[in-house]
Order: structure tokens, then C-alpha cells, then sequence
């Protein structure tokens, strides 16, 4: 049964009352406390995200009690999450019984390597013009008419710059391979030999690789990712790392051949990287750079305009702008990097987020507004002078409703709930 607007804002009203329960019910479930956090933040999520959607049939009903309705939401999330588990472990298990990839070993590297540097030599001896038809139509795939349109020339003369490309490549790996009763290690070569192509096609390839991570001008993978309000997502990369998305979070990867890139427009990340010594990862939130080869860090676009980075593990560089001194930081550390290129060091976990938290370190009361506003379709707004009181603290964002309605207790505000879930605050 598809859940009525006034149901989920029923059940997402309840919900700070009911955590302690829903939190011994999950713990008892997972026979973990750290899954049966993840587990209620997740059930909380699914609730901001439906009530996100404006989904309302005709039920409309509050329900009769709210600590059993969510307790089983919670339960059927889990068996939902034990069945993924189960699925991933079978899946692995059918992947090592398969037998492994095959891959060149050390020798036949050095081999590849030894070719294609012996064939760039031998095409750096052609003309000028035979050079650019052997890369435009064996690397990069253009015809031979288009060819002799861009270059002027008849087709004929474009087939006879190839031709004199192919007897190069043929004389250059003939020069390589050295004589044919070299025993095992010819047979390998004449076996390399035919893997490249006397015909080109196979070596162009490898050459056009090599090209390409020299200019190292287009991604070779890229991808737009974002989140929604309330909801959080996790992305597997292509290279082995993984990318944890907030809420109401956008980030653009780009992975090119000797370099992997991220750009955080938006909210906030937090990253597994998975160490390449040749291809360091680097975050570029604003102004702020981060660049890392394998660790575990977070980073996140404040509302402030600052931005945070926060290292959890190994060690990252820090480009505050430019111009600044870049700064390294180890595993535990963190800092803040403000609009306008300002460095203050800041304590912390890194990315709380992910736990179901939000920690509040020398912010604003508006800023706390803003970040929590990731997580609730419920407008949240306060007054100029409200918004201008300091506030610090740990804030459970499945409780956040909670924590609104009690912040007349510490900070001289009022809290006036609006029409359609929305609050405001004013200065008293």
C-alpha cells in the first residue's frame, strides 16, 4: 500500500520519539549497534525521500502506532540488506571459481614496451604527411576520403602514404624480432608480432593509447552524479574506489589516463580511493583542492561557502586557492578552508553524515538551517537575527524535527510551525 502525505508526515513526526526503541528493535536485529544506526538513519531516509516525492493517495489516515509501523519498516530494510549480502557473497564466490585473466607477465611487459617504442621510432622517420594519415586513419578511425578532403590530396596519395606507413611498421618490428631461430624467446616475439599487426591495426591501437595518455586531453570514463533531498547514495568507480554522496549533492568524475578527477559542485562527498601511484585522484570543491593517491577522506561545500576536508586515513594535499601554500594532512586531521582562502584547523570524524549525524563546530544557526535542509522536504528558515546566533553541537538527523523544536531551550528563539511541515525561527 503506497503511504498518503499526511501518513509519512505522521510517521516522520514520530520518529524522534521512537528512535531509542526503533534503535534497540534494529540492534537486536543486526546484533550490531553501528548496522542498527545505519539501519533507523536508512528507514528515516526512506521517509524524508517519499514525503520528498509528493506522492498522496486517496489513505490518509495517521498511523495508530507509530513505534510498530517504523520498527517494521526497519526490520523489512533489513532482511532487504541481509539478502544483498547474501547475493554479493554468492556472486564472489562464483567469481573465484572462475579461472583467473590472463595477463602478460614481467617479460612480455619489457616486450611491449621494447615494440612500441621501436615502432614510434621507425614512424618518427616518415614524412610529415604519411604520419598524419597513418594517426588519422589507423588511431583515429577517420576514412580515407574524409582524409584526402581535409588534406587536399587525391585518394590515391592517401592509400600510398598507408601503404608506405605499413612497410615501415613491417620493417621496423622485422628489425625487432631478430632472427627466427632464437629458440622461445622468438617464438613469443613472432607471437607479440602478430598481437600488433603487421597491417597496423592492433599497434595503432596501442600507439593511439599512448598518444592519448600523453595528451591526456579526454576522459576515458566520466560521469555526472548527484543526490536528491534525503537521500544518500554510494557509487562504485571504475578503478576500485568508491564515492559516498550526501544529500542534495552533486559531483561531476572524470577519469583520464593519467589522472582521476572530481568535482564537487555541490554538497558533500567522502572517498575510498584505491591507491595508483601514476594516477593521483584529486577533489576540486571551488577553489580548494585536495589530491591524494590512496586513502580515505571527506569533503563538503559548507553553506557558508567554506569548504571542509577531513582525512580519516593516509594522507591528503591541500590547495587552499590559488596562490596559497598548499598543506598536507594525516589521518585524524581536518581543516577548513573559508570563501575567501582563510585556513582554520577543525576537529572531528570525517564525514558524520554517513553515521546519520551532523556536527555543528563554530556555525551559524542559519548554517545549521541550511545543512540540515539536505534532509527535510520541509522548508526551514529563520529570521536575520536568528540566523546570526552561534551554534555548536551533535545533531541525529533522524531527529532533527526534535532538535528544532527544543532550540528555544538553549538559544533566546522561537519556533513557529507553518503550514505543510515547514518551521521558522525567530530571535525572541
Amino acid at each position: 500500500m503506497e503511504l498518503s502525505a499526511p501518513f509519512t508526515r505522521a510517521l516522520l513526526d514520530g520518529f524522534g520519539a521512537a528512535y531509542a526503541d526503533l534503535l534497540r528493535i534494529a540492534a537486536r536485529s543486526t546484533g550490531s549497534r553501528d548496522e542498527a544506526r545505519d539501519l533507523v538513519h536508512d528507514t528515516w531516509l526512506r521517509l524524508a525521500e517519499h514525503a520528498q516525492a509528493g506522492q498522496a493517495p486517496a489513505e490518509g489516515e495517521p498511523p495508530r502506532d507509530t513505534t510498530a509501523y517504523l520498527a517494521t519498516m526497519a526490520h523489512h530494510l533489513a532482511l532487504d540488506a541481509h539478502r544483498r549480502t547474501q547475493r554479493t557473497a554468492q556472486h564472489h564466490a562464483a567469481l573465484a571459481q572462475q579461472p583467473a585473466p590472463l595477463c602478460p607477465d614481467v617479460a612480455e611487459t619489457v616486450m611491449y614496451r621494447q615494440a612500441l617504442d621501436a615502432l614510434e621510432h621507425a614512424l618518427a622517420g616518415l614524412p610529415a604527411r604519411a604520419r598524419t594519415v597513418f594517426d588519422a586513419h589507423r588511431v583515429h578511425g577517420e576514412t580515407q576520403p574524409d582524409i584526402a578532403a581535409r588534406l587536399g590530396v587525391s585518394l590515391n596519395t592517401v592509400e600510398r602514404d598507408l601503404l608506405l606507413a605499413s612497410d615501415c611498421i613491417a620493417d621496423a618490428l622485422q628489425r625487432w624480432r631478430g632472427e627466427r631461430g632464437a629458440g622461445a624467446r622468438s617464438g613469443r616475439r613472432r607471437g607479440l608480432a602478430t598481437l600488433l599487426g603487421l597491417g597496423g591495426m592492433g599497434m595503432a591501437g596501442l600507439l593511439g593509447w599512448r598518444h592519448w595518455q600523453a595528451q591526456d586531453a579526454q576522459p576515458a570514463w566520466r560521469a555526472a552524479l548527484a543526490t536528491a533531498t534525503g537521500q544518500r547514495a554510494r557509487h562504485a568507480l571504475p578503478d576500485g574506489s568508491t564515492l559516498e554522496l550526501d544529500a542534495d549533492s552533486r559531483v561531476q568524475v572524470d577519469f583520464f589516463a593519467t589522472r582521476r578527477a572530481v568535482q564537487l559542485m555541490q554538497g558533500a562527498a567522502f572517498f575510498t580511493v584505491a591507491h595508483d601511484r601514476d594516477r593521483p585522484f584529486s577533489v576540486q570543491a571551488g577553489a580548494v583542492r585536495v589530491t591524494v593517491l590512496g586513502t580515505r577522506f571527506g569533503v563538503e561545500r559548507l553553506p557558508s561557502g567554506a569548504v571542509l576536508v577531513q582525512v580519516e586515513s593516509g594522507r591528503v594535499r591541500v590547495e587552499p586557492g590559488p596562490g596559497l601554500p598548499a598543506l598536507a594532512l594525516g589521518a585524524g586531521q581536518a581543516l577548513r578552508v573559508a570563501a575567501d582562502g582563510q585556513v582554520q584547523t577543525a576537529s572531528g570524524e570525517a564525514a558524520p553524515w554517513r553515521h546519520g549525524e551532523i556536527v555543528f563546530a563554530d556555525s551559524t544557526l542559519g548554517e545549521a538551517l541550511a545543512r540540515l535542509q539536505r534532509y527535510t522536504p520541509d522548508p526551514l528558515q529563520a529570521s536575520a537575527e536568528a540566523a546570526a546566533l552561534a551554534v555548536s553541537g551533535r545533531v541525529r538527523i533522524a531527529q532533527a524535527r526534535a532538535w528544532l523544536d527544543q532550540l528555544p531551550h538553549a538559544l533566546p528563539v522561537r519556533v513557529q510551525h507553518q503550514d505543510g511541515g515547514a518551521r521558522l525561527v525567530t530571535r525572541r
